[in-house]
């Protein structure tokens, strides 16, 4: 605590609050001397601080002082140990390394390329590809939670099977050895690219662990897998056992491994075809599994998500696969012609939204 002047390293990417508002506000993280600080800045430092991401740096003064009683311990799973005032940047920025130089570099190209949506369009697709919904309204948020969607703005095992499969082509032609570098470069390139959700780490760690252990000839149970990564992340920050990204994430994919299976064979006991009872099946399990978290934290249950995710699911899906590289060539080609190769992305990023509200509005009438 108390006077600071030195290199301040951004760990969060700065969200800007009340966007529409001249006098918005910015929330930022800063690492200083290996501690980590919130603050809320205004006016001209306000809006230098927004064009940054995580690990650009700049010398600064503040004064240091601890985080208000009532935000202590939501805090402290963070790791924030205080907060910053009287924030005066003295020098200009410094880009970090080349590995995060060229990540930020990626996460400005999608930005530039999804500039060309609407708005909160271009703030969805960007949280369904990378997980960013930093600039998604709360009435979009709201409508994801309470349709049973939410967990499509949060990256996890999906995004991290949809990246794989676009980097199949090269892989597969690859010997094993190089073949298990590249993968788990690309699982690592992901993660910091996603900035290391809870839910993005236990499914890169789980990617990691399967893609070894598949290399070395050894047959391992998911159940197992999912248990040793589960416990390997809380070893290492222990604090993640409350972050609530990773009970879902851990959750939803317990479900998929042990409920998946038996529901689906059910389902086609009552003479349902395998073309639903999969899917169906699937989203059932899932949501069973996350319901636990869902009630403690939020206080209710989303059982539309049995419907919504079958409509939803498949096109956000697409969205994912190939929404990647279609925003990166966007962002290349630039206006005009990036709008045309984003007009594919803005149909199905529309029809995941209708989904949610839709499902929102059954929900409000069904309680």
């Amino acid at each position: 605590m108390g006077s600071f002047a030195g290199v301040a390293t951004l760990v969060t990417d700065p969200v800007v609050m009340n966007a529409t508002s001249r006098s918005s506000a910015v929330r930022a993280v800063f690492q200083l001397e290996g501690w980590r600080y919130q603050v809320t800045l205004y006016g001209g430092s306000a809006r230098r601080v927004a064009q940054h991401l995580v690990g650009e740096s700049v010398y600064l003064t503040a004064e240091r002082s601890e985080v208000s009683a009532t935000q202590k311990k939501r805090r402290a799973t963070q790791h924030i140990v205080g907060q910053l005032s009287n924030v005066k940047v003295v020098s200009t920025w410094s880009d970090g390394s080349a590995f995060t130089r060229a990540t930020n570099r990626i996460r400005r190209l999608l930005a530039a390329g999804a500039s060309g949506l609407p708005a909160n369009e271009a703030a969805l697709f960007l949280g369904l590809v990378i997980g960013d919904d930093r600039n998604q309204p709360r009435e979009m948020i709201a409508a994801f939670r309470d349709s049973g969607l939410s967990h499509l703005t949060a990256v996890s095992g999906q995004n991290i099977a949809f990246v794989l499969a676009a980097a199949a082509p090269l892989l597969t032609r690859m010997r094993p050895r190089a073949r298990l570098t590249a993968t788990l470069f690309v699982l690592v390139w992901f993660t910091v690219l996603t900035r290391a959700e809870p839910s993005v780490l236990r499914a890169a760690t789980m990617a990691a662990v399967s893609v070894l252990c598949f290399t070395a000839g050894w047959q391992v149970k998911s159940l197992v897998v999912l248990g040793l990564c589960v416990a390997g992340l809380v070893v290492v920050d222990p604090m993640l056992i409350w972050q609530v990204g990773f009970w879902m994430s851990s959750g939803a994919t317990a479900g998929l491994i042990v409920l998946t299976a038996p529901l689906q064979r059910v389902l086609q006991r009552c003479r349902m075809p395998k073309l639903v009872a999969l899917p169906l099946a699937t989203t059932a399990a899932a949501q069973i599994g996350t319901a636990l978290p869902m009630y403690l934290v939020f206080g209710r249950l989303s059982p539309i998500g049995l419907v919504t995710n079958l409509f939803a699911v498949p096109v956000a899906g697409i969205v994912m696969l190939v929404g990647l590289p279609v925003c990166l060539l966007a962002g290349l080609v630039g206006a005009g012609w990036g709008d045309v190769v984003m007009l594919p992305m803005r149909f199905g990023v529309r029809w995941v939204w209708w989904v949610a509200v839709i499902g929102q509005r059954c929900a409000t009438l069904g309680g």
